[in-house]
């Protein structure tokens, strides 16, 4: 079953999947993988790797490889030797969505006090899921910024 987000096409792939692709220990190898959704939201992938032992991890960003292809990909290098797996993994961005809208109707006017609105609540949310060690004091910063009428655009 394809879910909402697909994730298709992941490679390298060898004889159709049949056969495991090779490296050896501290060669990067690019994964790459189609990811998109349907509408205009945007969307993040990481490479995970799992270690021969079965631990998980690192978690690799992945880039979009040419603006509009919905091609996906991310160098990885695996550290020791064995058999390695990846997988691909992909969701909704919601906060590149806001930036993207944001980019485009503030400068010209449109909507921009929704446009702050909704980008505050968006990090408002966002800070709940963060740790005090890490930050969440500068999130909420931001959402004070974006609701602060007396600098808006």
């Amino acid at each position: 079953m394809i879910g909402r987000i697909p994730v298709l096409d992941v490679r390298p792939l060898v004889d159709c999947g049949r056969r495991a692709a090779k490296a050896v220990v501290g060669e990067t190898f690019e994964v790459t993988a189609t990811v998109f959704r349907e509408g205009h939201d945007a969307v993040a992938a990481n490479v995970v790797l799992r270690d021969p032992s079965g631990r998980v991890g690192p978690w690799t960003p992945m880039r979009e490889l040419a603006p509009g292809t919905d091609r996906w990909g991310a160098e990885v290098t695996p550290t020791a030797e064995g058999r390695w797996t990846y997988t691909v993994e992909a969701w909704s961005d919601p906060v590149t969505t806001w930036r993207h809208h944001a980019a485009i109707k503030i400068p010209a006017g449109i909507d921009t006090d929704l446009v702050l609105a909704e980008g505050a609540a968006l990090l408002e949310r966002a800070a709940a899921g963060v740790p005090k060690k890490s930050g969440r004091e500068a999130v909420l910063a931001a959402v004070d910024a974006l609701r602060d009428t007396a600098h808006a655009p």
